[in-house]
């Protein structure tokens, strides 16, 4: 029979009072111990315990965990583009934590101008943790090659006769698995590879591939039979933000030497690559809002919304998305800046925010230009602003999509060389 199984013992009233004097004499002995053991205590009388504090070691061991060797100051750059200058602290080689810098205020201008101490601590809670995307078992620490595009170019790059492009063997992309390679061998498939394309679509040749692809014939016609044109760089995220994203530009225009080795001509002649715009042509954005509200992230600085009575986020989920950045909302607010959010979900900053409009996704460029058909035919704009900083006045052409130059339309003006 198992023990849960056994029926309780029967306890008479006898052995039950037996029991209960029993535990009653040995807790009568532990007090008298303890009663004992106070007679030995002394009252410690300190004026400053931290000057005198008894035992105190424990003080050092907490510090210790904090304590680095040495440390370096490195810019993080994800894809939310605020390069933080930050701090990373190691020990015994590897990077346990990482803070602010608190340097931002030490910026100067050409005139002397110091930067405020506001900017500081600029940092946020995804820079604090970078140290575990250090060390992570995900990250990538070799270059990784897609499968096909390996086997295409071990295989002397095969392309159709005709439109020149890649057979559809080497193109499984989403499905192909990546394989290892070494710095070495990732340059130089990247170097041939870009050496193939411009020698492919170089010349009255390399224009027919195009077009036998579907590409637009104005399209076609722009790239003039220039193979180096074709080539499209754009600083993806591990280059992105300003500091690096140029990088990308300038690999573009070097690829003017590779031109002048493909076609034979001299520097004057030799044209580069192609910068893509991170966010019109990658789409990292709807195309629709750049085009109508600028370069995002490099048209303005977020500090400036405690200069405004109104704000208007559209477009940016600034509490998660820029963290760096959400103190100069907040004291913005704190100032008596009225917030006003846009968006397709109630996000973080929706909950900051006077007053929240909640639109269907897809909907918002028709609220847009209703607002911007108020804006207008109620003369609800500044019309001096307007005429100086923007091209609200311009017109553009239908024919060619160009602005309107006041040289055609007066012929008695001349344009300035």
């Amino acid at each position: 029979m198992k023990d849960s199984e056994k029926k309780p013992t029967a306890l008479s009233r006898r052995t039950f009072l037996s029991h209960l004097a029993a535990a009653g004499a040995g807790t009568v002995a532990i007090s008298g111990n303890a009663a004992a053991a106070t007679t030995l205590l002394r009252p410690v009388i300190i004026d400053n315990p931290l000057s005198q504090y008894p035992n105190r070691g424990w003080e050092k061991t907490y510090r210790n965990l904090y304590k680095s060797d040495s440390s370096f100051t490195f810019l993080c750059a994800p894809n939310d583009t605020h390069n933080c200058l930050l701090r990373a602290h190691v020990k015994n080689g590897v990077v346990t934590r990482i803070s602010p810098t608190y340097g931002y205020n030490k910026a100067q201008d050409l005139d002397g101008n110091q930067a405020s101490r506001r900017w500081d601590p600029r940092c946020c809670q995804k820079g604090l943790a970078l140290a575990r995307r250090f060390y992570g078992d995900r990250r990538c620490k070799t270059p990784m090659v897609r499968k096909g595009f390996r086997a295409w170019v071990e295989a002397g790059f095969p392309r159709d006769p005709k439109s020149g492009a890649v057979p559809a063997e080497y193109l499984h992309r989403g499905t192909d698995p990546w394989v290892q390679a070494t710095w070495d061998e990732a340059f130089e498939l990247s170097a041939k590879a870009i050496k193939n394309i411009a020698e492919t679509y170089t010349g009255e040749e390399g224009k027919k591939r195009l077009l036998a692809q579907g590409y637009d014939p104005a399209m076609v016609e722009t790239t003039q039979g220039i193979g180096t044109q074709v080539l499209k760089f754009r600083g993806g995220m591990p280059p992105l933000g300003m500091t690096r994203v140029f990088a990308q530009y300038r690999l573009a225009n070097s690829m003017a030497l590779l031109d002048a080795k493909v076609r034979g001509v001299g520097p004057d002649q030799a044209v580069g690559g192609r910068g893509w715009d991170n966010y019109s042509w990658h789409t990292d954005l709807p195309p629709g809002h750049r085009m109508v509200t600028g370069q995002q992230t490099v048209d303005f600085d977020l500090c400036n919304v405690e200069h405004s009575k109104l704000a208007i986020v559209w477009g940016m989920n600034w509490i998660t998305t820029k963290m760096p950045d959400g103190h100069w909302l907040t004291e913005a607010r704190m100032k008596g800046t009225k917030i006003v959010v846009i968006s397709a979900e109630y996000s973080a900053t929706a909950n900051k925010a006077d007053s929240v409009v909640i639109v269907r996704p897809g909907t918002t460029p028709a609220l847009a230009l209703g607002i911007a058909q108020v804006l207008i035919s109620e003369k609800r704009f500044d019309a001096d602003y307007v005429r100086a900083y923007s091209d609200l006045p311009f017109l553009v052409r239908m024919d060619t999509g160009q602005l309107l130059r006041a040289h055609e339309v007066f012929r008695t003006i001349k344009i300035r060389s």
